[in-house]
Order: structure tokens, then C-alpha cells, then sequence
């Protein structure tokens, strides 16, 4: 089966998880900003906005694992093709190396196997299988390797230090983004803790001291503060979201 990992299907459980982190976020936000039930099961409806955003993550994340798998396989590639193996034969043995560290439920597994068998069955070429893989997976990085692979197979180039030296560059450069990811998270887990920080002293002020939010829900004027401090702490997670992410 060929998976494009560009795309992600919900599930039964991605829904599930979706409205239970919709109607919780809900009720929390409706009952803190506007003490309103109806409040709370009109933003519970804010699920359906998460959809695109919660798709994203989820590739996301999908496509790091499999980055990581390739970058491990590229070895095992390099190895076999220095030793006279040709493309086929390195991916074919790749799947041997690999058979006690990753499961055959792994996606680099299941690609392999996909990739060998369209050679053998459909006399597909190698170039075409990696552009294929390529394409689907969605990353910059296997880009790179089926487009060296490509020139040097159609330039007559020599294709061993070619394979060696792109494994090399491109180990490198996965290896130095789960560096800046690694570096990277202690910022990202510092701004959930600023966009929960407004949320954690309402709820402080609702059981401590319910009276004095009591005129931010009692009258038109407060709901209206209460809407509008609410949409600036939304735009200002938007905003610690986009500082947090980077790309190559």
C-alpha cells in the first residue's frame, strides 16, 4: 500500500480526541471568561477550526519519524553500494539490516518492501521507485537523494562517492535539525507555560475570589472585555507558535 504522507485521514480516535479537546476547552474558556453555559458550548463548536491544525501536527510528526528511518537506511544504502551492490540489491539488503530495529508495521519497512517489489514484479526502475517515494513522503531530504541518484545514473558520474557523499550531507543535516529541535523544545515548553498562565490566574480568581470577575460577566461591556482580552491571548499564541517554529 502506498501511503501519501502529505495527507492525513481522521480516524475514529482523531475525532474522538478532537471533540473531547473541543468540549473541554469549551466549557474551561466559556466558564472562566463569560460564566455562561451557552458561551461554552458555542466555543465547544471551535473544534472544527482545529481540524486543519491538528491534520498539520500529525503529518508533521509522521514525517519526522520517517525522516529519522531513512536517514538510518541511507547508511546501509551507501555500505551495499560501495560494495559493487546496485540500487535494488542496497535496498533489498536494507531491508535485511534493519529487520531487528525496525518492525514490519515501520514506514521505512513497508517502503522498502513496496519499492522491492514493484522492481522485481513490475520491472519498475530504481529511479522511478525513489522519485516515487520521493514525491509521496513529502521530504526535501529524499528529494535530494533521488535527484543524485538520478543525475549520476543518467551522467555515468561516479555513483559510489556520489551515494557516500550525499548520505554523509544529508545524515548531517537531520542529524543537526534534531539538534535545533532538541534546543528547541525547552523554548516551545516555555511559551505553553505564557499561554496558559492568563487561564491559570482566572481560574485562581473564580475559586478564590469569584466576586471581582463579577462584573466582566454581569453586563454587555464586560462580556465585551472579556472577548476581546480573549482574542489577543489567542492571536498572542498564534503569534509564540510562529516564533517557535523553524525550517531549513
Amino acid at each position: 500500500m502506498f501511503v501519501d504522507y502529505g495527507k492525513w485521514d481522521l480516524s475514529f480516535r482523531d475525532i474522538l480526541v478532537l471533540m473531547l479537546c473541543s468540549l473541554c476547552g469549551g466549557l474551561a474558556v466559556g466558564w472562566l471568561f463569560y460564566d455562561s453555559l451557552k458561551a461554552a458550548a458555542f466555543l465547544s463548536l471551535s473544534g472544527f477550526f482545529l481540524v486543519p491544525y491538528y491534520k498539520k501536527r500529525q503529518i508533521e510528526k509522521r514525517q519526522q519519524v520517517l525522516l529519522l528511518q531513512f536517514r538510518d537506511v541511507l547508511y546501509s544504502i551507501a555500505s551495499s553500494v560501495s560494495v559493487g551492490r546496485s540500487m535494488g540489491q542496497a535496498l533489498e539488503e536494507s531491508i535485511t539490516f534493519w529487520n531487528g530495529t525496525y518492525s514490519e508495521e515501520d514506514m521505512i519497512i513497508r517502503e522498502l518492501r513496496n519499492m522491492v517489489r514493484c522492481m522485481k514484479e513490475s520491472n519498475t526502475a530504481d529511479v522511478d521507485v525513489l522519485k516515487d517515494f520521493a514525491q509521496r513522503s513529502g521530504l526535501a531530504d529524499v528529494s535530494d537523494f533521488a535527484g543524485v541518484y538520478e543525475s549520476c545514473k543518467g551522467s555515468g558520474a561516479n555513483l559510489v562517492q556520489a551515494v557516500n557523499r550525499a548520505a554523509l550531507i544529508i545524515g548531517d543535516r537531520i542529524a543537526l535539525e534534531r539538534e535545533l529541535s532538541t534546543l528547541m523544545a525547552q523554548k516551545k515548553f516555555e511559551s505553553r507555560i505564557i499561554m496558559g498562565s492568563p487561564f491559570a490566574v482566572l481560574l485562581f480568581l473564580k475559586i478564590l475570589s469569584p466576586e471581582y470577575l463579577q462584573p466582566l460577566t454581569a453586563s454587555s461591556q464586560g462580556k465585551m472585555i472579556s472577548t476581546a482580552a480573549l482574542i489577543l491571548i489567542g492571536l498572542a499564541c498564534l503569534m509564540m507558535e510562529r516564533v517557535n517554529r523553524f525550517e531549513f
